[in-house]
């Protein structure tokens, strides 16, 4: 429960969260289904508070598992709500928008065209070469394609830190 309180604070605090506990729920239960436990832990990375973004280090009993991100885009007119899931060795393992507000460009949803961002470790995506264009979704993906760009350039800065 207070880990459940611990994300509502600081999503509402981030104004990740126009729909609170569709963001948390969602979000809980990614993490949970991705590393196939329900013990799941995460503490914020103090050195990356203040951004717009949340960083969260992703703990199983007391076991590091890897780093997530919640973040928000903009579509043509509405945000959209993601998260990304990073591997111990920094690498994108999943992609996940948690909630979609604009009736077109939900084709960036699927899990498919999602995997062209995994298991690399570059900022320097480029949509419609790097990342296939989507018909009918070219605002929502470029702009997901740019966020995953400047969270990646952040995480590979922060690693480089830490070590």
């Amino acid at each position: 429960m207070k880990h459940f309180l611990i994300i509502i604070i600081v999503l509402s605090s981030f104004n990740l969260m126009a729909q609170p506990p569709d963001v948390s729920k969602k979000f809980d239960k990614e993490l949970s289904k991705h590393f196939e436990s329900e013990s799941i832990r995460t503490t914020e990375i103090n050195e990356l508070a203040g951004l717009n973004d949340l960083f969260l280090n992703v703990y199983d009993a007391g076991k590091k598992l890897g780093l997530v991100v919640l973040s928000s885009a903009k579509g043509r007119y509405e945000k959209f709500d993601f998260m990304i899931i990073y591997n111990l060795n920094h690498e994108v393992e999943l992609i996940k928008i948690l909630v979609y507000r604009s009736e077109y460009g939900s084709e960036i949803m699927a899990k498919r065209w999602l995997k062209q961002f995994y298991a690399k470790q570059t900022d320097s995506f480029n949509y419609g070469s790097d990342i296939q264009a989507i018909s009918g979704a070219t605002f929502s993906a470029v702009s997901l394609t740019k966020n995953v760009n400047r969270i990646n350039k952040i995480v590979r800065e922060y690693i480089s830190i830490e070590q």
